[in-house]
Order: C-alpha cells, then sequence, then structure tokens
C-alpha cells in the first residue's frame, strides 16, 4: 500500500493537485516519515508502523491505545505532526 495515505486525513489540501503533490511528497519520503513518527511517538512499534502504513485510521487507533488519547485528541496530534512535514 502507499505510504502516504497514513497520514492523507491530516492535511488539508487547497485543491486536488496541491492534495497529490503532498501525497507524493509523503510516499517519497516514508522512511524519513517512519522515523520522525517513531521520534514523536515513541511508544509506538515498528509492528504498529509497518501495519499502519496506507491505514490512517489504525494509526490513529494506535495512538489512542498507546497513550490513553481520545480519537480527537490522536486527529489532532497526527494533523500536527502532519503540518510539519
Amino acid at each position: 500500500m502507499e505510504a502516504c495515505k497514513a497520514l492523507r486525513w491530516a492535511w488539508q489540501p487547497l485543491n486536488d493537485e496541491d492534495k497529490q503533490m503532498n501525497a507524493d511528497v509523503i510516499k517519497g519520503k516514508w522512511k524519513q516519515i517512519n522515523g520522525r513518527i517513531k521520534e514523536r511517538w515513541g511508544n509506538l512499534t515498528d509492528d504498529d508502523l509497518n501495519v499502519a502504513e496506507g491505514h490512517s485510521e489504525y494509526l490513529a487507533g494506535k495512538l489512542q491505545e498507546r497513550y490513553g488519547w481520545t480519537k480527537e485528541k490522536a486527529q489532532d496530534e497526527l494533523r500536527d505532526f502532519s503540518s510539519k512535514l
């Protein structure tokens, strides 16, 4: 699956062209992004991230599980993270 799908809900593009450009950037930098995710949320395992690749809801669910956050908090955290990419 495409690595970029893991964060696609968190970025609010202005149009479809911007959305595709961001998706391509994320896909091309998945290993770096993976490392940044691990730095920010060290409670996530490599297995969590491997499964989450392409599944944004799964990643948010794992953040909820590992940190005891609400769904909204997990989504806010991911949105904040993606805004800094």
